[in-house]
């Protein structure tokens, strides 16, 4: 992989101390579906996968958003050019009912077997309802198990580490099949962090028809070697270009704001900013704070104090915009801390 540093980010590390940390964080979880989200009043930062956007498209400000790599935890492999077919259920972001998926694609498809990576919790739940062409290989750790496969199904965080190690791999996830990963469609999987098709709906119908048919054209594919090369090649490139956070950065420097704004010693020396996310609209005498995304209203403030909101883009301190308007220490945070609260505003250190 390109030049990510991997000994300095630790994705596990990031969660257990954002956890230690009174909940002020929201984690968006593996499991997509399934959102731990906090009200924002009590948010100071957001740990997620980099290919994750649902967080800012739920209106976080992208100022308290830090992206982490979760393809660490993944499986190493190795290419073997005898039409095995294997699929790995991603740990912690996998359910029941998407593995059963796979299940039924290949009870129908009895002449061809599949070995199942997945976790003991999930393997119980499913092992009754599989054929004998179907084989399970439980894991706990991801980091220790090694699957040697002419073609690996999964989706999600884990597809860039299969790509990265240059595995022929078909998206099946909880939004249906992506297909076969190719450097025609990788930008656009890598958009919807590799979860199933494109704008597909959860858990939607696979036909047995297409999925043979996107597993004969890996099996037939005369340049296997190059097409798979090209891949890991434009993975690197969309790699390169998103911002990958440390662990230090995204956990300490959002801890450190968050005790600022709650000290009242400390908080004067905080710059009170417009997050990259809202706009401000004037509509009548009133100016409004609007999210870009969501188009909702964060807050409504006369006319009259659109010098103040200008002023917010200006990289002012809160000691330099209380002296500025007049204001004392109460009528000064009775303004800032709403604005806050609802993050029409961000506290940048």
């Amino acid at each position: 992989m390109s030049n990510v540093n991997k000994n300095t980010i630790s994705v596990f590390e990031c969660i257990e101390k954002a956890i230690a940390s009174h909940e002020k964080f929201i984690y968006l979880k593996r499991n997509m579906n399934i959102f731990e989200v906090l009200p924002l009043n009590n948010l100071y930062g957001v740990i997620c996968d980099l290919g994750d956007s649902s967080v800012y498209q739920y209106g976080v400000p992208p100022e308290l958003i830090a992206r982490v790599d979760m393809s660490l935890g993944t499986p190493k492999t190795i290419y073997v050019n005898n039409q095995s077919i294997a699929y790995y259920s991603p740990d912690g972001y996998d359910s029941k009912e998407n593995v059963l998926n796979i299940i039924k694609i290949f009870n129908s498809l009895s002449s061809r077997n599949i070995t199942i990576y997945t976790t003991e919790e999930i393997y119980k739940y499913v092992n009754n309802f599989s054929n004998s062409n179907i084989v399970f290989s439980c894991y706990k750790d991801p980091n220790e198990i090694t699957i040697s496969a002419s073609v690996i199904i999964s989706f999600g965080y884990c597809m860039r580490a299969f790509v990265e190690q240059k595995m022929p791999t078909i998206v099946i996830g909880p939004n249906g099949m992506g297909g076969w990963v190719t450097p025609e469609n990788l930008s656009y999987l890598f958009r919807e962090n590799f979860l199933g098709r494109p704008k597909g709906t959860y858990n939607e119908l696979i036909p047995l028809s297409l999925f043979v048919d996107e597993l004969m054209e890996i099996e037939e594919h005369t340049d296997m070697a190059s097409l798979l090369q090209n891949n890991a090649d434009l993975l690197e490139n969309y790699l390169d270009k998103s911002t990958i956070s440390k662990r230090d950065t995204s956990i300490n420097d959002f801890q450190n704001t968050y005790i600022k704004i709650t000290d009242t010693r400390q908080r004067l020396s905080l710059r009170p900013s417009l997050p990259s996310n809202v706009d401000l609209r004037k509509n009548g005498d009133t100016v409004i704070i609007q999210r870009r995304i969501l188009n909702d209203l964060l807050f409504s403030l006369p006319e009259s104090d659109a010098d103040f909101l200008d002023d917010l883009k200006n990289n002012l301190s809160c000691k330099e915009l209380q002296e500025k308007y007049e204001l004392n220490a109460d009528e000064f945070w009775d303004i800032i801390m709403p604005l806050w609260e609802r993050k029409a505003i961000v506290f940048m250190p």
